[in-house]
């Protein structure tokens, strides 16, 4: 988001309460998603979950908060003269609701022990780690007063960056250890869980993350220089090693 308000010209300062809200977003859906009753996960970036910690109930209530915090938290967002609190505020819900992070979930918890097509399994994907990153950038882009032409650069960089990361996501889920990712590997295949790889083959599957990253790189035309932390970005996600 810092890098996407700083390629359209904003400041900085402007962009840091709507980071911050996507951030607790962020952490809620990891919270909620490690639980028993949807991914089931007892580690998270090398430590215990939080239900593994605090228990179930408590874990549900640590989302909870922390999304409700994230509106509180974006509202004082400085506005600009095409932007304002308004459209930040229903970017922001669009995101995390039925249309896009939840209606995912459920395409996700439904996929579970099922043949998926690879469009079925982009689906998932777009309207969860690829809606979550573009929101990202279109919130930058809003607090920089970011001109159409920007925002559907931002949109399309991020549409594209979104799926590449879970492309690799699910790479590095069969080919990293637990040790190095902070998470359990393997643990998509354990639960039958559709993923790049089972549909693709990983040799397709690095093809389709590289074609992904192109895509999202050349997106970024319109910022010219100032697109560059854009770009690194793009780099550093396609060759990560966790």
């Amino acid at each position: 988001m810092l890098a996407a308000a700083e390629a359209c010209g904003g400041k900085l300062e402007d962009a840091l309460a709507p980071a911050c809200a996507v951030e607790l977003m962020h952490t809620y859906s990891l919270v909620h998603d490690d639980l028993p009753c949807m991914d089931d996960d007892d580690l998270r970036r090398g430590r215990p979950t939080s239900h593994k910690v605090y228990g179930e109930g408590m874990a549900v209530l640590i989302g909870d908060a922390l999304l409700t915090e994230a509106f509180a938290i974006l509202a004082r967002t400085p506005e600009t003269k095409r932007y304002g609190i308004r459209e930040m505020l229903v970017e922001f819900a669009d995101c995390g609701g039925s249309k896009k992070l939840i209606g995912g979930q459920v395409l996700d918890l439904e996929g579970e022990g099922k043949d998926l097509t690879k469009r079925e399994l982009v689906r998932i994907h777009e309207n969860k780690t690829a809606a979550l990153l573009m929101t990202s950038l279109r919130l930058g882009g809003m607090t920089a007063n970011a001109t159409p032409r920007q925002m559907e650069g931002l949109s399309e960089f991020g549409y594209n960056l979104g799926l590449a990361f879970q492309v690799v996501d699910d790479i590095l889920d069969v080919t990293q250890s637990t040790e190095v990712l902070g998470k359990t590997a393997g643990k998509d295949e354990a639960v039958d869980k559709a993923t790049y790889p089972s549909i693709l083959g990983l040799e397709k599957s690095k093809k389709e993350a590289a074609r992904l990253t192109k895509k999202a790189l050349d997106a970024l035309g319109v910022f010219g220089r100032k697109g560059m932390k854009l770009e690194e970005i793009a780099h550093y996600l396609l060759d990560r090693e966790f």
